[in-house]
């Protein structure tokens, strides 16, 4: 009997869950069958969100800890349906009253879709998007006047075409909404070191390492210490400009006896290894994802476009398609607009949007040289910089007649000196925290500190280049720097007026080795903040080489290739010699 009821109990039990799967199977994937019962329909719901949320493999909660295996998850941030993050494979773009041909000048309207890893239209907007034009031919390339967000999912890029001839269209996502905001996340923790670099302390032949950074909190663990012991610093925080700078005291020797800095060996490898556990598996993959390769999102056919020639004007003539010509290039001159692009490539040659630029390319030297005559130039701040110091150098040395004395050749200092047309040049890193190479600790200064030291006036040039080493810190680190800068320059400009001042923005690049760290997307927010902070400084100019880097047939490279250089030197010189002396 007892058997017989448990055989019973065990019946209905299977009969009511069959009964309910069947009804969960049928509410889901036949609609017309769903009855109008409240518990069906949350039914339907939660099988809707397992269904979504495994097949788009996504984190619940993406802007919170909230999958870290330390912290509880709410059941309702578990069950929050999400959309998943925009990708390059379904994203596409078409040429929004595509003609089959057009006019040079005409501005061409491109619209971009973007779409979710499971091919869904995206409702939202945010995501970062390069859009440029090309011919191989004609070594012409031309990025974007403007690309506009609707914040639904669709955006709408405005290109001028600026040549005759085949137009090729890129589209390029450079990363998602949702991964600048993991990005934005993890740049703004200040809790955490971004980068690894050590000291070199020296007591006659006796030398230690130890880790440095601008924080006491910084990498450890490569160096022999004692867990139990807390640790030492020696404060080397700069007195004047109060940025702060430490090192971890090594036992035996003295805080002074630091000789030399460098960056840690595999210091990329371990700033990667701390921004990937500010994140959860599924986040990390979506940034490196999207940093990966730079990818074309468009399926559509329509990828190029044709710009005829009109006979009743000299159309060939390269043209900035401007309603004025430009204005001469003159110190303080702002960047370019908000509307139009700062310029384009034709036969590898950049036409300025911003000003009337000339060419100072010349193989022999001779036009630079006549430009710098009676001019001290002082470049401070990144290899970026450096790339122009070495372009300078390089061709006022045509002859022979530079005199060279070299420090560091990659840190600095470094002096050039041409006697014979009284052309002097120096170069020095800007100060702490940077990577490269080894540098002693004596040459190195924060670049306010070198300005309040130069003496300055008319025939004095500053060059300055500084955001390459500053995109692993957080955004305020890096505005509070420039503002030391412009601070500076102020008491400069009041001590000697007439110092001319020249920036040079950040430029676009695809990637820093397996650094990701080194992404774009700090560097475009770096871009803004230097625009922000300097744009407007009397007697100070803005450089712009964003726009130049973008698309150029050599590539998306931090250390733009000699043939983008000249053109960047060109654009600089233009504004010292506005006669073409």
């Amino acid at each position: 009997m007892k058997t017989s009821l448990r055989y019973a109990a065990i019946f209905v039990v299977l009969s009511v869950a069959l009964f309910l799967v069947f009804s969960i199977t049928s509410t889901y994937h036949f609609h017309e069958r769903i009855p109008p019962n409240p518990v069906f329909k949350a039914i339907r719901h939660l099988v809707s969100v397992v269904e979504t949320t495994n097949s788009a493999q996504l984190s619940a909660c993406p802007t919170t800890n909230c999958h870290s295996s330390s912290v509880a998850c709410p059941l309702s941030c578990k069950l929050k349906p999400t959309h998943a993050a925009t990708v390059a494979k379904y994203s596409s773009f078409k040429v929004i009253n595509a003609k089959q041909t057009y006019k040079r000048c005409d501005q061409l309207e491109i619209g971009i879709e973007a779409r979710d890893s499971i091919n869904r239209p995206k409702s939202t907007g945010g995501d970062y998007f390069w859009v440029w034009i090309h011919n191989d031919k004609l070594n012409a390339t031309s990025a974007a006047d403007e690309i506009v967000d609707h914040n639904n999912g669709s955006y709408t890029a405005l290109v001028t075409l600026y040549w005759e001839g085949a137009v090729e269209i890129n589209v390029t996502l450079v990363h998602s909404s949702e991964a600048i905001n993991i990005l934005r996340r993890v740049r703004d923790n200040n809790t955490t070191p971004r980068n690894a670099y050590q000291g070199t302390f020296q007591i006659d032949g006796n030398r230690v390492k130890k880790p440095c950074h601008i924080s006491t909190n910084m990498f450890i663990y490569d160096y022999p210490h004692d867990a139990n012991k807390s640790l030492t610093f020696c404060n080397y925080t700069d007195s004047k400009s109060g940025f702060p700078w430490y090192c971890v005291k090594p036992d035996h020797f003295p805080c002074d006896s630091y000789s030399k800095h460098s960056r840690q060996l595999d210091d990329y490898k371990k700033a990667t290894a701390t921004f990937k556990s500010l994140m959860t598996s599924h986040e990390y993959t979506m940034v490196l994802d999207s940093l990966r390769e730079i990818r074309e999102t468009s399926t559509s056919p329509t990828t190029s476009v044709y710009v005829k020639r009109v006979t009743n004007r000299q159309s060939s003539t390269p043209s900035t398609c401007l309603k004025h010509p430009p204005p001469r290039c003159v110190p303080g001159l702002p960047p370019r607009s908000n509307s139009n692009v700062a310029g384009h490539y034709h036969k590898d040659e950049w036409i300025s949007n911003v000003c009337q630029k000339h060419d100072f390319t010349a193989d022999n030297g001779a036009p630079i040289t006549k430009c710098l005559q009676n001019t001290n130039l002082h470049f401070y701040g990144d290899s970026t910089g450096r790339q122009w110091f070495e372009y300078l150098i390089n061709h006022l040395n045509k002859n022979g007649t530079m005199e060279m004395n070299v420090t560091n050749s990659k840190n600095g200092p470094i002096f050039g000196l041409d006697q014979r047309n009284n052309i002097s040049l120096s170069f020095l890193f800007h100060g702490f925290p940077f990577s490269t190479g080894m540098a002693k600790v004596a040459d190195i200064d924060y670049v306010a500190n070198r300005l309040d030291k130069l003496k300055g006036g008319p025939d004095s040039v500053i060059f300055i280049s500084m955001w390459a080493h500053f995109w692993i810190l957080d955004l305020q680190f890096y505005r509070d720097r420039l503002r030391s800068v412009k601070d500076a320059l102020t008491r400069l400009q009041h001590r000697t007026p007439g110092t001319r001042v020249f920036f040079k923005s950040p430029n676009t690049y695809a990637g820093v080795g397996k650094f990701w760290g080194a992404n774009i997307w700090y560097a475009t927010e770096m871009d803004r903040a230097l625009r922000e902070e300097i744009v407007g400084l009397p007697d100070v100019t803005v450089i712009d080489v964003w726009d130049m880097t973008i698309g150029h047939r050599t590539g998306l490279n931090i250390h733009p290739q000699e043939i983008v250089v000249g053109q960047e030197v060109s654009m600089f010189l233009s504004f010292l010699c506005t006669d073409n002396k």
